[in-house]
């Protein structure tokens, strides 16, 4: 394979374009909690395939997507705790904004300042816990 040599300015100048942006780490918490709420967390009941040997994998049983949703349902199941841990308006809010929630359950309370209460508090949660916490 051949390389080509590349002035420095001109791989500043590249480099510069495609910045990455740190995604929001509350997002990725209730991303991964929303489609776990949606589907079904465990749809192997606890068997673990081996990926390897289809060759998605490493060949020693490991795949890296299974082990992406393992992780993923893990931070689920640990945001949807620290979302029962909040107070009931708190929930509705995270419920409603998300999509989940059909009512909202408070007609005297303002929608976008319970999610904002709800995020700030929820984040607090999150970074305290063992499998979200590394996440901050």
């Amino acid at each position: 394979m051949a390389y080509l040599r590349v002035r420095k300015a001109d791989a500043k100048a590249n480099a510069s374009i495609s910045t990455f942006i740190q995604p929001d780490q509350v997002d990725y918490c209730l991303d991964c909690w929303r489609s776990w709420m949606w589907n079904d967390p465990d749809r192997d009941l606890g068997i673990k395939t081996m990926g390897g040997l289809r060759g998605l994998g490493d060949a020693y049983g490991r795949d890296e997507g299974e082990a992406q949703l393992a992780r993923d349902n893990r931070i689920a199941a640990a945001t949807d705790a620290m979302i029962d841990s909040l107070c009931r308006l708190h929930i509705w809010a995270i419920y409603k904004a998300i999509g989940i929630g059909q009512v909202w359950s408070f007609p005297n309370a303002d929608l976008a300042m319970a999610y904002a209460e709800a995020r700030v508090a929820l984040e607090g949660k999150l970074r305290g816990n063992v499998c979200t916490g590394v996440l901050f």
